[in-house]
């Protein structure tokens, strides 16, 4: 049985789809130089951008060809601790409430454990080197199944579906999305009968997701 605190993070994604459109995720190597503040609560999200699956957020730095030897991008005072070596990569947000601004956009630069410090967060913090990554589509305490989903992909249909396994997510052609009326479990695969599951259609060019419908198949998987 699903943890009502995810289905309730599931529940929040397909409003969001209903409203509009959810963002796909990825990185992109922007400079910006207006002051940042820590993004809260983002210990949560998913170490996942396409192609650098699983790789740590200090490493993604380093991958695109930032700050792999810089220190600490703060300029603000940090005479403690471990300022002002390049200790993680640390999400930041230009809110100084510290959550991400309406489109889920924030930004990754080199930080020092200091700086990156809950006791830190509502601090504007200065910086004069500004090379750093843009990170679209973030949703603080996303479930690492729903992130995946929206990693952008050829295939015209991103499903989320729950299984005894826990939430998973599948692209599917036009032809898988025809057999889910026939049986969802046909169509993702077999083997995995799905209590429930959510549709989106993926744009072609922006790779973003429209919700399309979410059903409950509880009552007719048996057998399928």
């Amino acid at each position: 049985m699903t943890d009502p605190r995810e289905m309730l993070i599931v529940m929040d994604i397909a409003q969001r789809a209903r409203m509009g459109q959810l963002r796909s995720t990825g990185a992109t190597v922007v400079n910006f130089a207006s002051n940042l503040y820590n993004l809260e609560g983002s210990t949560d999200d998913p170490k996942r951008v396409p192609d650098h699956l699983g790789v740590a957020w200090k490493q993604l730095l380093i991958d695109y060809g930032i700050a792999d030897t810089s220190p600490c991008y703060v300029t603000n005072a940090g005479a403690e601790g471990s300022h002002p070596a390049f200790s993680v990569g640390g999400h930041m947000t230009t809110n100084s409430d510290g959550t991400p601004p309406a489109g889920g956009i924030c930004y990754l630069m080199p930080l020092c454990f200091w700086h990156n410090n809950t006791s830190r967060d509502r601090v504007s913090f200065t910086h004069t080197a500004t090379q750093m990554l843009q990170l679209s589509g973030y949703m603080q305490g996303e479930l690492a199944a729903t992130f995946r989903m929206r990693l952008p992909s050829l295939e015209p249909y991103a499903i989320l579906y729950f299984t005894n396994e826990g939430w998973k997510t599948k692209n599917l052609s036009n032809e898988h999305v025809q057999r889910l009326g026939r049986g969802a479990s046909r169509a993702l695969g077999g083997g995995e009968p799905a209590s429930y599951y959510l549709l989106f259609r993926r744009d072609p060019d922006t790779h973003a997701l429209t919700y399309v419908n979410e059903v409950n198949l509880v009552s007719y998987m048996a057998g399928n």
